[in-house]
């Protein structure tokens, strides 16, 4: 479970408790007279549907609340051993280039054996599961009190806005809703006074805390080599706060161990410290950016690896820019909020179609977000991954999407769309993702993501596959390397709910992936690696073999090669 599937549980559960709250101001709607509405006994009743809202709540939210806490403590566990996974390989990849890393463990202060070394990084990793957990646990009493207190408010408040003017139940009730709905469950108030909902409060502290855990099992395998150098890499769009410490090397004696001196036992380079970087900044909450090992006489420090004035500049209105996308995303979601749960229809009508506008304002922005950033993206010039052009023009790589089974209208703009992916990406190790939806026809691409054979749905993106009925978006993207899909794609289509996947390769392949249940993710995962081999090595009988067990693994796939 990401930190996008556990904000998006939270948001579910935020909903869920609106949703009950209105619905019993719906269903117990006081009288209306010539005297006008008798408010007492509609309070007595609602107060006494408050009681069974809360107990009801407790127990049915608590079961919901330690499935998730189970997934944060798992998801940390998983973050932790990747980072020590794939460090561990960067480190033997290194060696075989010349790297002279020491063939055991180096340990540095109390940890004197493999035993102790092991036991001090399972208790810094039980700590941040503790402290992310016991601050998920406080914010989630936090929600269901902020609900009760609302939904006590709203039952006293009701009468007032009555006496203000309002002409019928419906619209006194939406005066005595309009705050609440319009903030949400803001029940998170941070240092500076901000308030947030639980969502968006546990998509940061996951994001966060997932990130601390990969960067310890990273440091963990580092410290266990006797590395402890790292530089922080470039990326397409770091905040202002980070930004200017990209393309630094530094010493890291926060996860690594490194030598509170900033001296590389390895050179005797002084670097700065890690730590000194995070108190200006650096890892702030949130955080996309992130750091690589540096390994002293083989890895060289990118050429212009540093950001120069003006290109801070330009980085501060980009982020500028998209802080402002950010808020008419959260205006958009806002304003639907308060039309699906306002009673009044006129009401519903008129914040229905303010969320319209904010909407396409906000798709507005992406768009002007990634042209802007199309100049400045970082490419790498990959001569394997050059898309030829004539087989992406030819008749025959049009005929290939007719295979897919939709109707000409899709099939069009699957091809169109993924026929500009290869063209954009072409010659480069990054890959673009269009969503479209089947049944309306409408799409959304990202073309702006700069990391290296990953592609992250937009904001805008995910709203539209929260819209859209399940299995109806269609999604496509590129494969650089032109390899089979891999298992975060599967997982990923799973999740989501796609109609199905796409992978356009750059060598003229399709691949078409459906998933219709659970799956075995390390046999499939077996599988997947399987399948790139045997059709790189064209034993055709073996594919077919490998695709009816996949199959079995409720994973439909379709290979359609170029020949």
């Amino acid at each position: 479970m990401s930190d996008y599937d556990i904000g998006k549980a939270f948001e579910k559960i935020e909903n869920e408790l609106i949703a009950s709250m209105i619905r019993n101001l719906s269903r117990h709607r006081a009288e209306e007279s010539k005297l006008g509405i008798e408010w007492s006994q509609w309070q007595a009743e609602q107060l006494k549907a408050l009681e069974v809202y809360k107990r009801k709540n407790s127990k049915r939210f608590t079961v919901q609340y330690n499935s998730i806490n189970e997934h944060i403590r798992r998801a940390l566990r998983d973050s932790y051993n990747d980072g020590g996974t794939k460090q561990e390989r960067q480190i033997l990849q290194a060696i075989k280039r010349g790297f002279k890393g020491k063939n055991k463990p180096a340990f540095t202060g109390v940890a004197e054996t493999t035993g102790e070394f092991f036991k001090t990084n399972e208790r810094k990793l039980n700590s941040l599961i503790k402290a992310t957990t016991q601050d998920m646990k406080k914010a989630e009493i936090a929600v269901l009190r902020m609900a009760n207190d609302q939904y006590r408010k709203v039952i006293f408040n009701a009468q007032v806005m009555a006496n203000t003017g309002a002409g019928t139940y419906a619209k006194a009730v939406d005066m005595a809703t309009k705050d609440f709905l319009s903030a949400g469950i803001n029940c998170i108030q941070y240092r500076n006074g901000r308030r947030v909902n639980i969502k968006s409060y546990a998509e940061m502290a996951l994001r966060t805390a997932n990130k601390r855990a990969y960067l310890q099992g990273e440091g963990a395998k580092r410290q266990k080599w006797g590395i402890y150098t790292v530089i922080l890499n470039k990326r397409g769009n770091p905040c202002p706060l980070c930004a200017p410490f990209v393309g630094r090397v530094f010493i890291d004696d926060v996860w690594s161990g490194g030598p509170k001196d900033g001296i590389s036992p390895v050179t005797g380079i002084k670097y700065p410290l890690l730590s000194e970087a995070i108190k200006k900044g650096l890892y702030h909450p949130n955080c996309k950016d992130a750091h690589t090992t540096y390994f002293e006489g083989i890895s060289t420090p990118p050429e212009n690896s540093q950001y120069t004035a003006d290109e801070l500049d330009e980085l501060a209105e980009r982020y500028n820019n998209t802080q402002k996308q950010n808020y008419a995303q959260n205006e958009a979601e806002r304003m639907e909020r308060m039309s699906k749960f306002s009673l009044d229809k006129d009401n519903k009508r008129a914040y229905g179609a303010r969320a319209e506008q904010w909407r396409e304002k906000a798709e507005e922005l992406e768009k002007d977000i990634s042209n802007e950033a199309e100049s400045s993206k970082p490419k790498i010039v990959n001569t394997d991954s050059v898309v030829d052009k004539q087989i992406i023009d030819s008749s025959d790589y049009r005929k290939m999407f007719d295979k897919l089974g939709e109707n000409s209208k899709t099939t069009r703009s699957i091809f169109q769309q993924a026929k500009a992916i290869l063209n954009h990406r072409s010659g480069s190790n990054f890959e673009d993702l269009s969503f479209i939806d089947s049944v309306t026809g409408k799409f959304l691409t990202r073309t702006d993501y700069s990391v290296q054979k990953q592609c992250v749905p937009s904001k805008s993106m995910m709203a539209m596959v929260k819209k859209a009925k399940p299995n109806t978006v269609i999604a496509i993207h590129n494969h650089p390397n032109s390899s089979v899909p891999s298992l975060d794609d599967i997982n990923s289509a799973w999740k989501k709910k796609y109609k199905y996947g796409i992978i356009a390769c750059h060598n003229g392949s399709i691949f078409k992936y459906k998933i219709v249940g659970d799956y075995n993710q390390g046999f499939v995962d077996f599988l997947l690696d399987k399948l790139n081999s045997c059709i790189y090595n064209e034993d055709i009988d073996t594919v077919n073999k490998i695709l009816e067990s996949l199959k079995k693994q409720n994973i439909e796939m379709e290979v359609f090669l170029w020949k």
